[in-house]
């Protein structure tokens, strides 16, 4: 994440409005020049001492306590993957010297490591709380139904769990029994639940 700099100056270290602690920053009238611009403590990014005189390179360590911390770390994950090429020289080498532009290239993908790790653990990636069930709407015999490319259409449609969908078993509750009439449609997940492979409500 990027450091906003210039920082102001500051006499004391003092917290912040935002959570965020403003360090001191004294301005002791040191500037120093670099690529044609005058520098002076307001664009020293913020270190530790100890780390520095123990690693001998400079670290930067803040709390990341804004939403914008979690933000970063999951555009990586969702943006979708980064794509690369990659020469093989093998392949260039096999074929005699001839460079075969085909075969020198390969199309890949780039995962980041912040979705490494969380591909590797099986961290969850979302999740929905409460659950959400998406209630199904249609006119007699207009529902949707699931079906492989290599069916066929006659067998499909002549299967009994072809005519059912969760408004039919909705309204197949509410004939059987009395208890269910009193339910709206959308009540309906809160007291029975639908067996999507058998195309029943329990």
């Amino acid at each position: 994440m990027s450091v906003p700099l210039p920082r102001d100056f500051c006499d004391a270290t003092q917290q912040g409005k935002d959570s965020y602690p403003i360090y001191r920053r004294r301005d002791d009238g040191q500037r120093i020049r670099i690529r044609g611009a005058d520098l002076d403590n307001r664009w020293v990014v913020p270190y530790n001492p100890s780390l520095l005189m123990r690693y001998n390179c400079h670290i930067n360590v803040e709390a990341c306590s804004s939403i914008k911390a979690v933000k970063y770390l999951f555009k990586y994950i969702y943006k979708g993957h980064d794509r690369t090429s990659f020469a093989c020289e093998q392949d260039i080498i096999n074929d005699g010297g001839i460079i075969n532009e085909i075969r020198q290239y390969r199309d890949a993908r780039y995962v980041s490591p912040p979705e490494a790790i969380y591909r590797i653990f099986r961290f969850k990636l979302f999740g929905v709380s409460p659950s959400v069930l998406q209630l199904q709407l249609h006119l007699p015999n207009m529902h949707t139904v699931a079906f492989k490319a290599c069916e066929n259409l006659e067998d499909v449609v002549a299967r009994p769990s072809s005519s059912k969908s969760m408004l039919t078993g909705y309204l197949e509750m509410n004939r059987k029994f009395r208890v269910a009439r009193n339910l709206l449609y959308r009540e309906f997940p809160e007291h029975y639940r639908w067996i999507l492979g058998k195309k029943v409500a329990e």
